[in-house]
């Protein structure tokens, strides 16, 4: 019976002296992507500038049931919330990337820090 030939590398891992074969060109969508998301946090923060304008200019502004001081306190909440989801859902992703990378080559790495 033959014995099964062992690889030294793992399924996917090329050697640095092959470069991967280009399959599709990603950098116009991974640019127009990273300009959207650019589009859609400026309009987060925007519309959050807004109600903090709308708040600080308008002295009567309120939740019904609270006072402005403890009104005050839940739009600093929600504005610290919202800084917080937009910085999260950048930075999570790219270091789950980087975690994904650190098995690659240094080749695929390289190709990998260019974005």
């Amino acid at each position: 019976m033959e014995r099964p030939v062992r690889r030294k590398l793992l399924p996917g891992v090329s050697h640095p002296e092959m470069p991967p074969a280009v399959v599709c060109e990603s950098r116009r969508v991974i640019a127009s992507a990273r300009r959207r998301a650019a589009l859609r946090d400026t309009f987060d923060l925007l519309i959050l500038a807004a109600v903090d304008g709308l708040f600080l200019r308008w002295p009567h502004a309120h939740i019904p049931t609270l006072g402005r001081d403890q009104t005050a306190l839940i739009v600093a909440a929600i504005n610290a919330l919202v800084i917080t989801y937009m910085w999260s859902a950048r930075a999570f992703p790219r270091w789950r990337a980087r975690r994904v990378a650190a098995t690659w080559s240094s080749t695929e790495r390289n190709r990998f820090a260019r974005f």
